[in-house]
């Protein structure tokens, strides 16, 4: 008799967790850089231009002057990681290069966050900045 009770309330708990899903709270860190702020970065601005429309870059490398790093990391719960990086290279005080082969504007976009049900997408395919 003792057996069964013991049995049954083993069963039973592990019934009852087995549906529970461990909550993670979501983790953001970075220079979070939007659509519409990287469609104002242009060719030439200055650095002071550029710190007004994007902030204080994440990464400044004493030993790489010319080039800044924007880096945005973003762990949404149990979802996978997004990441997104744009670089910028200066000659002078010019803006030269704009590196946006690591940037992803989904990372970043409002339209796109959730409430930990998942992605957005209201308009059917991937946002961002004119090309």
């Amino acid at each position: 008799m003792q057996k069964n009770l013991i049995i049954i309330s083993i069963l039973s708990s592990l019934l009852f967790f087995s549906g529970c899903e461990v909550h993670r709270i979501a983790i953001q860190q970075g220079n979070k850089v939007s659509p519409e702020k990287f469609a104002k970065l242009k060719i030439g601005m200055s650095r002071n231009q550029v710190t007004f429309v994007l902030g204080s870059p994440l990464l400044q490398d004493p030993f790489h002057q010319e080039r800044w790093d924007y880096i945005y990391y973003k762990k949404p719960g149990n979802e996978t990681v997004k990441k997104s990086r744009v670089t910028l290279y200066f000659d002078g005080d010019l803006l030269i290069k704009i590196d946006d082969s690591a940037y992803t504007p989904e990372a970043h976009d409002e339209k796109y966050m959730d409430n930990g049900s998942g992605i957005i997408d209201d308009t059917g395919g991937k946002v961002g900045p004119a090309q």
